[in-house]
């Protein structure tokens, strides 16, 4: 297929401003997890990653590593409050975090800000759609099929980590996430049977 037939994405893809925290280049609602978990009272960095880890897909992206790196630059930026004591949870030298003032005050700000924005993900999948003529349509819906079953099993599994909870606000946040895996499949369905069609009708 030639190059000529690719469309241009510059006409397809303008500039669009994700949500990043004002905090160089981190997204907002990772530094909402720490700050939101330090409300409730200090932690230490180990136990914050602990807590991450056991709420499975709401906080998938928020690694050990993040964890840190973010603790010790809001801590920097006067956010938070690190100090050292005995017996706190964790490694040996583990600190106790605490959340300062402006650290609250920036909580609610962020807080208040995702629940009012809309960024647009971007999963990769759109790009690829520019580029379908460099494959036969056969080999496009086989693929999208892949990742029908990807999208199920994921599905699954965030399915699965939903249990009652006293905390209303908790299935909320498990519902969203179970509403843009949907989004995801009537997407996908939909592509395929555009795809099917306009391969039946060339001649």
């Amino acid at each position: 297929m030639p190059a000529s037939d690719v469309p241009d994405t510059t006409t397809l893809f303008p500039p669009v401003r994700l949500g990043k925290s004002i905090h160089s280049g981190t997204p907002m609602h990772k530094e909402l997890h720490l700050l939101g978990l330090l409300q409730m009272g200090p932690k230490t960095g180990y136990q914050l990653h602990r807590i991450t880890q056991a709420h499975g897909e709401l906080y998938t992206d928020l690694k050990k590593g993040n964890v840190y790196y973010l603790l010790d630059r809001m801590a920097r930026s006067g956010e938070l409050e690190v100090t050292a004591e005995a017996g706190a949870p964790g490694p040996r030298r583990e600190r106790l975090v605490y959340a300062t003032e402006s650290g609250r005050r920036r909580f609610h700000g962020l807080l208040r800000q995702v629940l009012r924005t809309y960024d647009l993900p971007h999963t990769g999948v759109e790009v690829g759609m520019v580029f379908l003529p460099y494959l036969d349509v056969s080999e496009v819906t086989q693929l999208l099929s892949e990742r029908r079953m990807a999208v199920l099993e994921r599905r699954a599994a965030v399915a699965g980590e939903m249990e009652p909870s006293e905390h209303g606000h908790v299935s909320l946040a498990q519902d969203h996430l179970l509403c843009l895996i949907d989004a995801e499949l009537s997407w996908i369905d939909r592509t395929t049977a555009l795809l099917q069609r306009r391969n039946e009708d060339e001649p």
